[in-house]
């Protein structure tokens, strides 16, 4: 059964302060992770590297002590931690070995994170069920026996069965907010660029970022501040606006978001909505600034324009497999080896094509923007997923347009965007609510957040902030 894992700050503490050493938490967690083999979380698990750093973190000196000192996180398997494998869930990169870390894990290594282990992922990041056919399916250890979402599942699982406080993952269309939603996690798409990208195998330089997946909201910020750190201030983005001065809550709900629920998913966030307007917050419905089939456009033309591209770019610095073309013929997963397959054929987006799907992200940007501007509110309130977690033989394909519907639209805007839990359905199927802001509010939209948690774990039926 999984266990809840602790925050960041009740398990960082008694590290950093030497009243726990890091190397007997090390072992404590390499046990528990031993006790969920099962749910297939990790494709990398080096329980020797992970003792011998946690040694080294009990020799600090207290004084000199970080704020992450000796803590464990996951990290999604495409990106890169220096000299274990990154995969990228594929078999051509099973033997890759970088040999420098992405510049994310820098940040947080430079806090005094360790490095758990490499996390399961659906495969190249083309999906949303965490199925891969090369290093198998990721389970559900919230829902044993259904989907844990994707494309960072294996993220998702380790946070989830409580290995970890948090961990990495990547989103280019709802990859680390859908497996938050479907395992009750918190997942936070920050702007697009706000975290830098170099060590990252990317399938699109514009829709891709490294997102956060954890239990608590407040790790979620710790997180974003150190990953957006930069030399020359605390944040790589403008001044970001200040909260409404009435302090009132006003959120706007696309019509289109929130039509065609299942029945579960839409009880559940009725039920948040009814927490929300006792609470004296303004809801507003609102159509839609762009039809969905213009946004579903631009969600797949531009990330199928420019894989090959990032494929090329990031192999071109491994040692095991330099070729794109090796890569997609050695791919496993049927439903992504229908996906990419055609790439070794030519481009499967027209330059036409894809600059119309970018003419359509600014247009959708603008349109959005407009709406929250007129409406004097502060951000775009939906389910995160239409559905609650499949049974975990659903046909990968057949779902991956609905899982995406509503997360879609933050990625192609290069919005930030967090996904918070919400409740669970009958059968105990975790439900996400989302809530998008312009780009380079993201710390005002972890405070909304924070607010809208609150309200919720209020209520005496709400779920955990």
């Amino acid at each position: 059964m999984s266990r809840p894992a602790r925050s960041l700050a009740a398990t960082a503490r008694p590290l950093r302060e030497g009243r726990l050493s890091c190397e007997e938490h090390a072992r404590d967690v390499l046990d528990r992770c031993a006790e969920h083999a099962s749910s297939n979380a990790f494709v990398t698990l080096d329980a020797d590297r992970l003792l011998a750093e946690a040694r080294a973190a009990d020799r600090e000196g207290t004084a000199a002590r970080r704020p992450l000192h000796g803590v464990p996180l996951v990290v999604k398997d495409n990106i890169d931690i220096a000299l274990l494998p990154t995969t990228a869930g594929t078999p051509a990169l099973r033997h890759h070995r970088p040999r420098r870390s992405a510049e994310v894990w820098r940040r947080l290594a430079g806090a005094g994170a360790l490095a758990l282990g490499k996390t399961g992922m659906h495969e190249l990041a083309y999906g949303v069920t965490g199925q891969n056919a090369a290093f198998g399916t990721v389970g559900n250890p919230v829902a044993p026996g259904f989907i844990c979402g994707g494309s960072s599942s294996g993220t998702a699982a380790a946070v989830a069965a409580g290995l970890a406080p948090a961990g990495l993952g990547t989103d280019t269309g709802g990859s680390v907010r859908v497996p938050a939603a479907l395992c009750g996690l918190v997942g936070m798409r920050p702007t697009t660029g706000r975290y830098p990208a170099a060590g990252v195998l990317r399938v699109s330089r514009t829709r891709d970022t490294v997102g956060v997946i954890a239990t608590d909201l407040a790790d979620v910020a710790f997180l974003d501040a150190l990953l957006a750190a930069d030399p020359a201030g605390p944040y790589p983005c403008p001044r970001e606006p200040s909260p409404r001065p009435d302090g009132r809550i006003r959120l706007l709900l696309p019509r289109s978001a929130w039509a065609g629920l299942d029945p579960r998913v839409a009880a559940v966030a009725a039920a948040r909505l009814r927490d929300l307007r006792r609470a004296g917050a303004d809801l507003v419905e609102v159509d839609p600034p762009e039809p969905a089939s213009l946004l579903g456009e631009a969600a797949m033309a531009v990330p199928l324009h420019e894989t090959w591209h990032e494929l090329a770019f990031y192999l071109a610095r491994c040692e095991t497999c330099r070729d794109p073309g090796e890569l997609v013929r050695r791919i496993a997963s049927p439903d992504v080896a229908d996906v990419l397959t055609p790439l070794l054929y030519g481009p499967a987006v027209s330059d036409e094509r894809y600059r119309h799907a970018l003419r359509v992200q600014d247009d959708l940007a603008d349109a959005a923007f407009g709406l929250l501007r007129g409406h004097r509110a502060d951000a775009f309130l939906s389910p995160t997923t239409i559905l609650p977690a499949a049974p975990a033989d659903v046909d990968a394909e057949s779902v991956f347009l609905p899982y995406i519907r509503n997360t879609a639209f933050a990625a192609v805007t290069g919005w930030p965007s967090i996904s918070l839990p919400a409740g669970a359905t009958p059968e105990g199927l975790p439900v996400g609510l989302l809530l998008d802001a312009p780009p380079y509010t993201d710390r005002v939209l972890l405070e909304l957040a924070t607010r809208c948690a609150r309200i919720w774990h209020s209520t005496a039926n709400g779920p955990n902030p």
